[in-house]
């Protein structure tokens, strides 16, 4: 954390932010242990060839096809109380008369990681760019889950479908759209997803999504 900005805030608000720094980092040090089960070290088969949108829609290529529910960075108050969205809250901009909605990886790559349970279940995919870096996407807040740990995937792999409308008041939560994250790096095994404070905290593990995608996914007209 860069200390000189800070050093004219109050005492009290230094404390506060200080000692919400510490817990958090010492919470993902601490948890992640209980994480680690779940992960997988495997290696992709394919490399990335290249960006689509989680979901089947008219053009995968274009983002436009998608609707954002909420940004990345925005302060949560479940689990954490202040922790920060770490991901893209996002759904098909025009779902038609679909009853589900089903996700696709966005890329080439292999299923590492399946953890936590309803509402909240999630896929980690970790992908090996042309340069041989590792990234990873994680897809959450799914009802139904078609593939296993270890599994190698496409961008055409069914991957889970969201809930209903219906499905999700029975959760007593609004879980019917994709929380999707694209992540830097998985060391946490998942745990900073609901335990991340700062902005710094932010960017050392993950991308913003939107950004990303605007930045990755080359539009090609059907």
């Amino acid at each position: 954390m860069k200390i000189k900005k800070y050093l004219y805030l109050p005492a009290t608000i230094l404390f506060i932010l200080f000692t919400t720094v510490l817990f958090s980092a010492n919470y993902i040090e601490r948890e992640k242990e209980s994480w680690k089960v779940f992960y997988h070290d495997v290696t992709p088969d394919n490399p990335v060839k290249s960006w689509f949108v989680p979901f089947n829609t008219s053009n995968r290529t274009d983002i436009k096809t998608i609707r954002v529910i909420s940004t990345f960075g925005a302060h949560r108050y479940s689990y954490i109380k202040g922790h920060m969205h770490t991901g893209l809250d996002n759904i098909p901009k025009k779902k038609g008369d679909l009853k589900y909605i089903f996700i696709y990886p966005m890329a080439h790559g292999v299923v590492c990681s399946i953890h936590l349970g309803h509402p909240h279940k999630t896929i980690v995919i970790k992908h090996e760019l042309e340069d041989g870096s590792v990234i990873f996407t994680s897809y959450k807040h799914l009802q139904e889950i078609y593939v296993k740990p270890k599994q190698q995937v496409t961008p055409q792999t069914k991957l889970a479908r969201l809930y209903t409308q219906k499905e999700a008041k029975l959760q007593d939560g609004s879980y019917d759209h994709l929380h999707l994250e694209i992540r830097k790096k998985f060391d946490d095994y998942g745990t900073a997803s609901w335990a991340t404070m700062t902005k710094e905290q932010l960017n050392k593990r993950f991308y913003d999504p939107l950004k990303f995608m605007k930045d990755n996914i080359k539009y090609s007209p059907k």
